[in-house]
Parts: C-alpha cells; sequence; structure tokens
C-alpha cells in the first residue's frame, strides 16, 4: 500500500493507494467504518458514454475529511469489485459535479444512475444554494478548485487541484490530453486524485449549514438533486442525429467559409489573424480605436460591423459559416456514440438565477431562434416525431402574478394583448377596427426588456425600435403598471438592505448594489426556471421521462410514439402548466416530424 500526506491549515491528511489485493482488508475496515463518504472517480475523458470505444474509468476514490483511499480499478478486478461493493455499502455518498461520476460508476462499474442517485448528495448543488455568484461576479464559483480556495485552502487549491497542468507539462501533452496517459501511479496523480473525496466531504460539513433557512424550509436542496437526477436520465437516453444531414450542411458551410476566403485573399492570408487584419484596415485608412484587455487593437465583431469595406464582409461571413460547422454540426457528429446518439450536458442548476444550461455536443441555447435549419439535426426515435411545449408568455404572468398589478392581470385574465396594452398607453389608442397597434413592437419590446432587466436601449437594440419609441414606451410602462414599479422597488429595497432577494421556492439570490435594478429581472428569471424544474419534476413522477429531450429555456422537447403523439402531448402539457399566484401559467404543444427542426418549419408554428 502506498501512503500519501498532505497538511491543510496544520491538519495532516492520509491517502491510501491500494496496490494489490492484500491492502483490501485495510479499505473494507475503513468503508465499514464511514458510512458518509466522500466519493470521486478519475477517468480517460469527459465521453462517458464511449465505454464501449475505449472510455474507462482509472481510479476509483472513497474517503472522509481526514484520510482516504485510491482503488486503482483499471488495473485490477479485485478492486473494481470493492469499488462497486463500497458504493453500495455506503449510507450516502459525497460528490462534486457528481451527476459525472454516476455517469462512470453506471457506464464502466455497472451500478445504474437509480441505485447511486437516491444516497448522493452534490456539493456543488449546496454551493450554488449558498451563493450561486461567478468568481469574476465576486462569488465564490461553483468549480471544485474554487470552492476549495475560497472555502478550505487557497495553497491546497494551488498546488493540489491545479496539479493537472503542471502534470500536463510534465507529460508534455495538454491538459486536455493528460487524462488517459499520466502513469497509474504517478505520485502527483495520485495526491489529486485521492485529495478529492476530501475536499468534498469537508465542502459539505462547510456548506449545509450555510444553506438559508428559507432554502431549506422550502425543499430546495431534495428538490435540486431530484431535478438533477432526472436531467442526468435525459443525458442518459442521449438524442439521435441525422448524420447525412449534418454532413449535408457541413459541406455546405465548408464551401461558404472557402467562398469568402477567397475573397478576403484579395488583402489578407489568414482570416483569423488579427495582425493581418489590423494591418489591411489600417493601410486602407481605418482609424482603429477599440483595444484589447492587453492593449492591442481588437478586431471583434462589433469593431468589423463599424468598417464598410469588403475585407471586413468576407472576414464576418467566412468565421460565420466556419464556427456554425465547427459548434453545431461537427460537434454532433464529434459527439455520436456507437448507437448514433449525442449527449448533452444539461447543467440542472447554473446561472446566477439557477437558470439551466446546456452544454457539449449539444449546444441548444445558441441554436437561431425560430429555425429549424440546425435542430433538423436532431430525431426522435423510429417510429416517433417531436413534440415541443413551451409555457405561454412565462415571464410575463411570472410579473404580473409576483407584483399583482391590476391592469396586467386583467389584460391576462381577459386574454387581452398586452404588448397593444403598452403601446397604447405610450402612443395613444388604435384607429377602430385595428387589431394591432402600429407600435406594437414597442409595447413587446419594452414588456420583455423590462422583464429581462433592460432599458430602452435594450428596446431598440433586441426589437430594432427607433430610440424615442423606446424611451416613450419605457417611460409609459412605469406609469402604466404601478403595481409592478412597486414591486421592481420592494426588491431593490430588500437588496439594497441585505445584499439579495428571496424567490417564492426559497432561493436566495445576491444583488450587485451597484444594479438594484436586476434585482426584478433575477426574480422573474429564477422564478420562471423553478416553474420549468417543477414541471419536469412532474414529467417524471408521470413516466414521461424516456420521451425528454432537452429542456431549453421555458420549452421542453419530447420524442413521443407517432400514433400516441396527441395525446401524449396534450397529457404532458397539462402537467406542465402551473397556476402561480392565482394566475394560470399555460403551457402548449407542437407536433412536427421525426427531426425537431421539423416543428419549427410548420406552417402555424408559433416558434
Amino acid at each position: 500500500m502506498k501512503v500519501l500526506h498532505y497538511t491543510i491549515k496544520r491538519q495532516t491528511v492520509r491517502i491510501n493507494v491500494a496496490e494489490t489485493t492484500w491492502d483490501l482488508d485495510r479499505f473494507i475496515d475503513f468503508i465499514e467504518a464511514n458510512p458518509v463518504l466522500g466519493f470521486d472517480t478519475e477517468t480517460t475523458g469527459l465521453d462517458w458514454w464511449n465505454s464501449d470505444r475505449g472510455f474507462r474509468i482509472r481510479l476509483a476514490q472513497f474517503g472522509n475529511g481526514i484520510e482516504s483511499w485510491v482503488l486503482p480499478v483499471e488495473i485490477n478486478p479485485e478492486f473494481k469489485a470493492a469499488a462497486i461493493w463500497a458504493l453500495r455499502k455506503a449510507r450516502l455518498l459525497i460528490a462534486h459535479n457528481g451527476t459525472f461520476d454516476q455517469h462512470v460508476s453506471e457506464r464502466t462499474l455497472g451500478v445504474p444512475l437509480e441505485e447511486l442517485a437516491p444516497k448522493m448528495l452534490d456539493t456543488k448543488i449546496f454551493a450554488h444554494l449558498v451563493d450561486p455568484r461567478q468568481v469574476k461576479e465576486g462569488g465564490s464559483g461553483l468549480k471544485l478548485e474554487e470552492l476549495t480556495k475560497h472555502y478550505i485552502d487557497a495553497t491546497l487549491a494551488e498546488e493540489v487541484k491545479g496539479s493537472m497542468t503542471q502534470i500536463a507539462k510534465r507529460y508534455k501533452v495538454k491538459k486536455a490530453d493528460i487524462w488517459p496517459v499520466v502513469k497509474t501511479f504517478d505520485p502527483e496523480y495520485l495526491l489529486y486524485a485521492g485529495m478529492d473525496p476530501i475536499l468534498a466531504y469537508r465542502l459539505l460539513h462547510i456548506l449545509m449549514p450555510k444553506v438559508p433557512a428559507r432554502s431549506k424550509a422550502k425543499g430546495l436542496i431534495g428538490w435540486e438533486h431530484r431535478l438533477a437526477h432526472i436531467t442526468a436520465k435525459m443525458e442518459r437516453t442521449g438524442y439521435l442525429v441525422d448524420s447525412a444531414y449534418a454532413e449535408m450542411r457541413i459541406a455546405e458551410l465548408k464551401a461558404e467559409e472557402e467562398k469568402w476566403v477567397q475573397v478576403a485573399s484579395q488583402w489578407v492570408d489568414n482570416v483569423n489573424s488579427d495582425k493581418q487584419l489590423i494591418e489591411a484596415f489600417q493601410s486602407f485608412g481605418f482609424k482603429l480605436t477599440k483595444k484589447t484587455p492587453k492593449g492591442n487593437f481588437s478586431m471583434d465583431a462589433e469593431v468589423l460591423d463599424s468598417i464598410d469595406h469588403p475585407l471586413a464582409e468576407a472576414v464576418k461571413k467566412a468565421t460565420k459559416a466556419a464556427k456554425w460547422r465547427k459548434t453545431w454540426f461537427e460537434a454532433a457528429l464529434n459527439g455520436l456514440d456507437s448507437e448514433g446518439r449525442v449527449h448533452a450536458s444539461i447543467n440542472s442548476i447554473q446561472a446566477r438565477t439557477a437558470r439551466m444550461s446546456i452544454s457539449g455536443s449539444i449546444a441548444a441555447q445558441t441554436f437561431p431562434a425560430g429555425d429549424g435549419y440546425v435542430r433538423s439535426a436532431f430525431l426522435a426515435e423510429e417510429g416517433h416525431v417531436s413534440a415541443s411545449i413551451d409555457f405561454g408568455n412565462m415571464e410575463l404572468r411570472v410579473m404580473a402574478a409576483a407584483s399583482n398589478d391590476p391592469v396586467m392581470l386583467k389584460a391576462f385574465y381577459a386574454d387581452e394583448d398586452l404588448h397593444n396594452i403598452t403601446a397604447i398607453a405610450a402612443f395613444g389608442p388604435m384607429e377602430p377596427g385595428q387589431k394591432k397597434h402600429p407600435k406594437r413592437a414597442a409595447g413587446k419590446g419594452t414588456n420583455f426588456a423590462i422583464g429581462f432587466g433592460g432599458t430602452w436601449k435594450a428596446v431598440t437594440e433586441g426589437f430594432g425600435v427607433p430610440e424615442e419609441d423606446a424611451k416613450r414606451a419605457v417611460d409609459a410602462f412605469w406609469e402604466t403598471y404601478l403595481g409592478v414599479a412597486r414591486f421592481a422597488e420592494k426588491l431593490k429595497d430588500e437588496a439594497r438592505r441585505t445584499g439579495y432577494i428571496y424567490t417564492a421556492t426559497g432561493r436566495r439570490l445576491p444583488v450587485d448594489r451597484r444594479r438594484l435594478y436586476s434585482a426584478l429581472n433575477y426574480y422573474i428569471q429564477s422564478t420562471a426556471r423553478d416553474i420549468t424544474a417543477r414541471a419536469i419534476i412532474n414529467l417524471d413522477r408521470a413516466g414521461f421521462t424516456p420521451y425528454m429531450r432537452l429542456p431549453v429555456h421555458d420549452e421542453l422537447i419530447f420524442s413521443f410514439p407517432k400514433e400516441r403523439a396527441a395525446e401524449l402531448t396534450e397529457r404532458a402539457a397539462r402537467i406542465m402548466e402551473f397556476t402561480f399566484k392565482g394566475l394560470l401559467i399555460p403551457a402548449d404543444g407542437e407536433i412536427g416530424d421525426r427531426s425537431w427542426g421539423s416543428i419549427l418549419d410548420l406552417e402555424d408554428s408559433k416558434h
């Protein structure tokens, strides 16, 4: 048995590394004496879905606050059996970003998600409930290294959690490539690995008392863990890809990129070389002023948009085609498993407001709105059709109900057009017989911009409304919806006093005192997210999880059997709809053909 020691603020911790089967007796004694365990795995990469094509687990680690065990399961089947036994023996397992380790355990050790999830406590969830802010926002962050630095020991975070970068340099590979090549018994690697369960264990005991009492009373800890389990099951199912369609789009985008690279070649050799572009534009007589943080002239989209020259146009179009090709279609094909599926990473609790995000092979939140171009690469199951169910005006309804604004509530109860009402308040009544106000776009832009924490500038930039109209509409909004104005001021006062606000679900949201106007936006966005989360949990209880593919903003995507699609879409929509503070938040479904994109291509699609 190899033993490593490390001192955390004058306390020595011990890491035991099993080398032979003779070491397992002591490992078993340790597990039996510690029913609550920190847990982590080290693997060859992040692609857990490729366990039949090279992905493997290398180490399994278990520990408490002062001692851990590292089992090199890749070298000995008895170590693997011991890890499986320990997972099943433990009463509680504490992990950071535990969904990944559950996927790994299911794919490589045969212990299913359904068995692990009920006993798993995820320190990332606890960290978010305590402080959801990123480090750059003044918070503790959500990554293990960041949390270690903030709550435990900055030196430990740098020396141990940051050590894989140094190990990669020693092996002369990139950090992303070190995981399968580092030697099993490399001392630095073992220290890095063995420390993880100790840190997870310590973090839980630090964070648990810091979770707001209101969040605990509302059951947010269990709620978030249940949601994470459901999204993990969605990740496991994956999404079928139409490879032929993706390859066709790749070829088109490659041709588009090459066409504009050829145009740009009249002036530069490389459209991605800022140095060449700067020299070219300066030679044309353009004065560049915007600088990067390092002090160089910037060549970002804003700068290129401001330059009226064929080179700028060619660069924009070439880089756009390349980005679309790589980010959407090549990412999907590169992430395929052996069954033709991609497995997105669904981050169930992410932004400050807890809004979910999707990353990895399906960058769904970056897909063009109202367009099936990218979505057509993703398919329902054979014999199924794609369905989409989303909430109707969720943010505006949350705003109306939370503020108890009489004008907004009357509009929703009477099924009136709220955007028309805002436009009328700003620009006067409609002509007799008109159904839509000529300035309705300004009303719509204002309603949504304020809900998202914006000003008249957001109305202008996001909705193409002239500046004068945007300013009038925003002024009219606050004069018309006095209940919203009072509610916004109440939230500002709460944030000014305490530094945070609470939502109806008991979630505490920090608000920067220099940006108190954000309080209304945070409340609305977080409440909308929790209504979506509630819908996912209720759909899971009703047996819909095998049909669910992705949550995207306020929308859920499904794969339903074709002959039952209408019935299941209606049932799911009724499960999703929710009455918030007396106001119904309706859910409506649309059914397409087999591809997700076909929904948006429907003639009467509301997307």
